[in-house]
């Protein structure tokens, strides 16, 4: 059945009960979904999504969402979903993300963040042993996927942002280098993480966050959800702040190391997903044509210079990102 204007609204009459409604387009993301919202006559509302074939695991979403609502993490409720159709129904949740809080003062964003750290932290304390067999899930997080990252963060955003000509004896350090952090990233056991873990993917409803945009969930490494959150490039955080996020997560997770070792594994996995961020920012504002995302290089380039720095055992990174920085300034 072809996806047109007259099958939505069909759709939506089957499970709205009416067919007084308008509907208004939501233009947000990087993804080959299309989401609107549903206004009825009475004053509700409610979201619809409609998702293409482009990227296998937009086909996730439902059932992970199904999945995270019967553990008790925050998810939109779902009102109705055809498969066939690829038509989702789900709750309003408003427009009040954690990015929109960004100029509040800390005094009042520091309790949606620990409240997000606590339900991030039940996913990732979760044994594998324990997911069912029948979840569907993004390939986890091995050498092959994490060395894709940083070609990706090579190609889209050192050579087509920055136009940095990288020599090939830098190449071969990069290459040495980038190895090595991918050895240290699998050494930590891997749990279920978000992937995608950031402020516009967490929204605040009655004064509580709830998780969306989770169907890149994938076996991986805790801390590269942390570093989504914490060394967020579409927020400004100081040292204190972002102090006291990764003390309080270590309290909570109980590791049998140091926090001074626990803090290394956060700001290596965090450069990791930096790479990554910054890649998509340059792959998506050029060859997808969505400038907005160019917007966050900047901030999201000298957070990969704080996070490489703090790491400890990246030089050419740190070098990397500098370079970069410079470049931008010119």
């Amino acid at each position: 059945m072809p996806l047109t204007s007259q099958a939505i609204r069909k759709f939506l009459e089957d499970h709205l009960g009416t067919a007084e409604f308008r509907l208004k387009p939501i233009e947000k993301g990087g993804s080959d979904r299309s989401f609107y919202r549903v206004f009825l006559t009475d004053g509700r509302s409610f979201i619809f999504m409609r998702y293409g074939t482009e990227v296998e695991e937009n086909a996730y979403w439902a059932q992970i969402n199904r999945f995270l609502n019967e553990l008790g993490l925050p998810v939109p409720l779902i009102i109705a979903y055809d498969y066939r159709q690829r038509f989702l129904l789900t709750e309003d949740l408003g427009d009040e993300d954690l990015y929109s809080q960004s100029g509040a003062p800390w005094s009042k964003r520091r309790r949606y963040y620990l409240t997000a750290l606590s339900e991030i932290h039940h996913l990732h304390h979760l044994p594998p042993s324990d997911l069912p067999t029948d979840l569907k899930l993004c390939p986890g997080y091995d050498p092959a996927l994490y060395r894709w990252e940083h070609n990706y963060f090579m190609e889209n955003f050192v050579g087509a942002i920055c136009s940095l000509e990288v020599t090939d004896f830098f190449r071969l350090k990069w290459t040495h280098e980038s190895d090595a952090l991918i050895s240290r990233l699998q050494k930590i056991s891997p749990c279920l993480i978000h992937r995608d873990f950031q402020s516009q993917n967490i929204i605040i409803k009655n004064e509580r966050p709830v998780f969306i945009d989770f169907q890149g969930m994938r076996m991986g490494n805790p801390f590269y959800d942390l570093g989504s959150l914490i060394c967020d490039p579409y927020v400004n955080f100081s040292d204190e702040e972002r102090h006291e996020l990764i003390t309080f997560y270590y309290r909570i997770a109980e590791p049998d190391y140091a926090l001074s070792q626990f803090t290394v594994y956060f700001w290596e996995a965090a450069a990791q997903r930096l790479m990554q961020a910054l890649g998509a920012y340059g792959f998506l504002g050029l060859q997808k044509n969505k400038p907005d995302f160019l917007e966050h290089i900047d901030q999201g380039l000298r957070n990969l210079t704080v996070a490489a720095a703090n790491a400890g055992d990246l030089p050419v990174l740190s070098e990397l990102a500098q370079n970069c920085l410079e470049k931008r300034k010119t």
